[in-house]
């Protein structure tokens, strides 16, 4: 059984926090030909900063799975974590049920988040088998709300994509992962 944190975006963020015109007025770019790139790498620029930080900057559900409930809590992938919706598991008969609000919270006020155990609560035991536990939780914030350095890298990352699209070997440029280090959740 794997111990790595297991997640996937469940359902992605409703808008980007960059529009397709502040984009193309950063860009430099005065013609509609390549909206349908630039669009589409706003995008990618977000999700690579995203996946950089650990951090959901903009509102969207997250699914994360486990292969068993650890005995006191556990850390969730990404950051901040507006609500947990749902955590189901498969109990030790193979079926699966939804895991009661009266035995966990989520504690959001240290990074990582986490699901924590209620006092005097234990976690049920669950069917050996990979992926026995999923957790669907509420991550990111209104667009509007993503701090001006974020955005920065977003930026630069954006310029980056579109002025090098040739297949080389760079995670962020320099500049960005400057500006993202102290926003950085690192998650074990």
């Amino acid at each position: 059984m794997s111990a790595s944190l297991k997640y996937k975006v469940s359902t992605p963020p409703a808008s980007e926090p960059i529009s397709l015109s502040e984009a193309k007025l950063y860009l430099r770019v005065d013609t509609s030909a390549d909206d349908a790139l630039i669009t589409a790498l706003i995008t990618a620029a977000r999700e690579s900063v995203e996946l950089y930080t650990s951090r959901a900057l903009v509102t969207q559900t997250v699914t994360q799975k486990l292969d068993c409930f650890p005995s006191f809590g556990f850390r969730l992938a990404v950051h901040p974590v507006a609500s947990v919706t749902s955590i189901t598991y498969k109990d030790s008969n193979g079926a699966t049920q939804t895991l009661s609000t009266d035995i966990y919270m989520l504690d959001n006020y240290d990074l990582p988040n986490a699901v924590v155990l209620k006092a005097n609560q234990m976690f049920p035991t669950t069917y050996l088998e990979d992926n026995a536990v999923t957790v669907t939780f509420v991550a990111g914030e209104a667009a509007a709300s993503v701090p001006k350095a974020i955005l920065q890298a977003i930026y630069l990352t954006l310029t980056d994509f579109y002025e090098n699209r040739t297949n080389y070997v760079k995670r962020l440029p320099t500049a960005a992962e400057y500006l993202l280090n102290q926003y950085r959740v690192f998650v074990f």
